[in-house]
């Protein structure tokens, strides 16, 4: 009687209560685990010192008592074994592949609650943003500046092609050039005339003169669409909070489980990615892609100076975060870290 009314409370309550409820219930249970591993821990220690100090004597005596038991088994009581302890891959198994829910402890359940629902939320921040920011850039924007540039002259000329662009053309009609001669000289093609020479260049100056300005027109219209994105998915974090704290606590419990070594090596593949002796040219082609992608013009050694100092500051982040949370880390992963020379110079 009791479980049916319980399970029509349940049913009333909407995803985010329930998600509250179960977990403000798992922190209870959390809580009392570990007072109830903390008094294990004494009274085990205090079992110990009892069988270290007198089982010598039990053993040698001739009364039944403990010592007598089972000669040289030894049986120990481990508390962890309260806690449940996933490891990663397990935990993404069976976030992937589920499980009965009647061999599942009522932690598993709430983490493969807030898991799936953590994955539609990640799938939604994904898929609608980038869905809108397609079909603003290609079936509003483009369209529309394509006739637009033809009525205004002045965003034809603001969107025409640029100084350094013009340099870029001049490159490519001087290979055009060599090609054509190349061509004759190796008899694929019949000798031309200065008028024809003259025609093929000016054909291939067009065709690149377009092929700039749609380039142009793409990057002035990747800002626009980009804004779309960034608002709608601004809005979707906004009006979901219950959403994104599932999403905070699925990937806190993931994190959570990873190993020691885990945790290490995500540190030393981080910290080498962005801040090792290869970076230098990592950074410099992600800010060339960032500058055709909005068609800035920005001049090299800006390029170079923000190369030189943004990676020295996230640096110095690094090294201060690593040396403050140090002392949070567990033993084994201040081994594996401090026992690389390389990293060690790069982090400490």
């Amino acid at each position: 009687m009791l479980e049916d009314q319980s399970d029509e409370v349940e049913e009333k309550l909407s995803e985010a209560e329930k998600f509250d409820a179960w977990k403000r219930r798992a922190e209870a249970i959390v809580e009392l685990r570990e007072a109830q591993e903390d008094m294990l821990n004494e009274e085990s220690r205090r079992w110990e010192d009892w069988i270290v100090d007198d089982s010598p004597r039990e053993l040698n005596g001739n009364g039944g008592g403990i010592g007598n038991r089972s000669g040289g088994e030894e049986s120990e009581f481990d508390p962890s074994d309260l806690v449940p302890r996933n490891d990663f891959v397990q935990s993404v198994k069976e976030m992937v592949l589920g499980k009965d829910d009647e061999d599942l402890l009522y932690e598993d359940r709430v983490f493969r609650f807030a898991s799936l629902n953590s994955a539609k939320y990640l799938a939604v921040l994904i898929l609608i943003p980038w869905v809108l920011d397609f079909a603003v850039h290609d079936y509003v924007l483009m369209p529309f500046l394509d006739r637009y540039v033809k009525t205004v002259p002045l965003a034809a000329e603001m969107l025409d092609v640029r100084k350094d662009q013009k340099l870029e053309m001049v490159k490519e009609l001087r290979k055009e050039k060599a090609r054509l001669r190349l061509e004759v000289e190796m008899g694929v093609a019949p000798p031309l005339s200065d008028d024809e020479v003259w025609l093929e260049l000016r054909h291939k100056a067009l065709e690149l003169q377009d092929e700039w300005r749609l380039e142009n027109r793409t990057a002035f219209a990747n800002i626009w669409s980009d804004m779309v994105f960034g608002i709608s998915l601004f809005l979707l974090l906004y009006f979901n909070q219950n959403k994104v704290a599932l999403l905070k606590f699925t990937g806190y419990k993931i994190l959570n489980n990873v190993t020691d070594t885990g945790k290490a090596f995500m540190i030393i593949l981080i910290t080498d990615i962005f801040l090792g002796y290869h970076s230098e040219s990592g950074w410099e082609t992600l800010l060339e892609v960032f500058v055709e992608h909005y068609g800035l013009q920005v001049d090299p050694s800006t390029i170079t100076i923000f190369v030189c100092f943004v990676p020295v500051v996230i640096d110095a982040c690094v090294k201060l975060w690593v040396c403050s949370n140090l002392d949070s880390l567990s033993f084994y992963s201040i081994v594996v870290i401090t026992s690389l020379p390389d990293v060690c110079n790069c982090l400490l």
